[in-house]
C-alpha cells in the first residue's frame, strides 16, 4: 500500500490540470461519475489480455494508468510484480488504497496525480517492464497525446511490454482508431498484436494493442 497522502493538487483540479477547458471539463466528469457511482469500467475483474501477457512475462515492474480503484495494480501484485498505479480522481485512489492495503509497503502504490503529467511524479519506479492502459489515454486532451505517448516510451525499460486498450472514436466520444494508435506509438513501439472488437461492457468498437519498446529507435 501507499501512505502517501492525496495528492492536493490532483485533489483540486483547478492547480493539477491545465487550463484547457477539455481537461477540466475531463476531470469534473470522471470525478461526478465515481461520486454517482456510474463506472461501469469498474469491473473488478483484470482482463484477459492483462492475464495472458502477465502470464507470459517474468515478474518486474509494472505500471497502470489511469489505475481506477486499483483492481489491476492489486492483480499484479498477487503474481509478485511490483506494482504502481495512477489516478486523478482522489475517490478512485482512496478505494484502491484499500483494495492494497494488505500488500508489504512498496510492493502495491497508488498515487493520485494526473497522467498527463508523469514526468513531475518523482515518486515512480522506473524502468518499468510492463505499462498498462485501459482506456486511459483515449480520452485526454489532444495536445497532450504525443507528450504522453513518449513518456511511455521513457519509463518503459528496453524490451518492455506496453498494454493498450481504447475505444474508437464516435461522434460524441473520442478515442483512437488503429491508425491513431500507428501515429502516436509507432515512432516509440514494435505494435506485436492488435484485436479490434466490440467493448464487452459498453458494446463500442475498441481496440486491444500489444507494444513493445525495442532496444533502439533508428533514426
Amino acid at each position: 500500500m501507499s501512505d502517501e497522502p492525496i495528492d492536493d493538487r490532483a485533489a483540486d483540479h483547478t492547480a493539477d490540470h491545465t487550463a484547457d477547458d477539455h481537461a477540466d471539463n475531463r476531470y469534473a466528469m470522471f470525478a461526478q461519475r465515481y461520486a454517482d457511482e456510474q463506472i461501469p469500467w469498474d469491473t473488478g475483474i483484470t482482463p484477459p489480455e492483462i492475464v495472458t501477457v502477465v502470464a507470459e512475462l517474468p515478474t518486474g515492474r509494472a505500471l497502470d494508468l489511469g489505475c481506477g480503484t486499483g483492481t489491476n495494480v492489486r492483480f499484479l501484485a498477487q503474481h509478485g510484480w511490483q506494482a504502481d498505479g495512477i489516478d486523478f480522481v482522489p475517490l478512485a485512489i482512496e478505494r484502491a488504497r484499500q483494495k492494497l492495503a494488505d500488500f508489504p509497503p512498496g510492493q502495491a502504490v497508488a498515487y493520485c496525480h494526473d497522467v498527463t503529467r508523469l514526468s513531475e511524479l518523482a515518486a515512480l519506479r522506473p524502468p518499468y517492464d510492463l505499462v498498462v492502459d485501459i482506456g486511459c489515454g483515449h480520452s485526454l486532451p489532444l495536445q497532450t497525446q504525443p507528450g504522453y505517448a513518449q513518456v511511455i516510451h521513457d519509463l518503459l525499460r528496453p524490451g518492455g511490454v506496453f498494454m493498450l486498450f481504447s475505444h474508437q472514436p464516435s461522434e460524441e466520444r473520442p478515442g483512437w482508431t488503429p491508425d491513431d494508435v500507428r501515429r502516436l506509438f509507432g515512432p516509440y513501439f514494435n505494435i506485436v498484436w492488435q484485436v479490434i472488437n466490440d467493448d464487452t461492457t459498453t458494446g463500442r468498437p475498441s481496440g486491444w494493442y500489444r507494444l513493445v519498446k525495442p532496444a533502439e529507435i533508428s533514426g
